[in-house]
């Protein structure tokens, strides 16, 4: 079902893109957007905003993990109710703190990129649940 879908995401990296041009221009950053492309002013950083960057997967993982759970239908609906923004606000975190690396030490961006967010994501994912589990489920 993805692969029809894929080509149809153009609008959630350009949503994704502009609220990261906004996010950076809160912290006092300035820079532009064009579609999916982040510039910053010092002419040299550009981030590109590809399907990985939107929270997209991490939102199908974490409401996978949701609905196969065994619990009630309604306990389901809020687990995706307040776990998917809780998601996607951290991936708006992690793009931050990206394009900050990249500004500043633009040298260790793809070990921050690969490594240190795609593990600390994965952490962030099965917390989510687990606190979904022992606040809502248990209840």
């Amino acid at each position: 079902m993805y692969l029809f879908f894929k080509e149809d995401l153009g609008f959630l990296r350009n949503l994704t893109a502009e609220v990261f041009s906004f996010s950076m221009s809160l912290l006092g950053v300035t820079n532009s957007v064009n579609e999916n492309v982040l510039h910053f002013t010092n002419g040299i950083t550009a981030m590109k905003v590809v399907d990985e960057c939107t929270g997209i997967y991490e939102v199908l993982v974490y409401s996978g993990c949701v609905l196969a759970y065994s619990t009630t239908y309604q306990k389901k609906l809020m687990g995706i109710a307040f776990g998917v923004p809780a998601i996607l606000g951290i991936n708006m975190v992690r793009l931050v703190c990206l394009g900050f690396v990249g500004l500043w030490f633009p040298e260790i961006f793809d070990y921050v990129h690969y490594y240190f967010w795609q593990v600390t994501l994965i952490i962030i994912i099965v917390l989510v649940v687990l606190i979904w589990i022992e606040k809502i489920v248990k209840r």
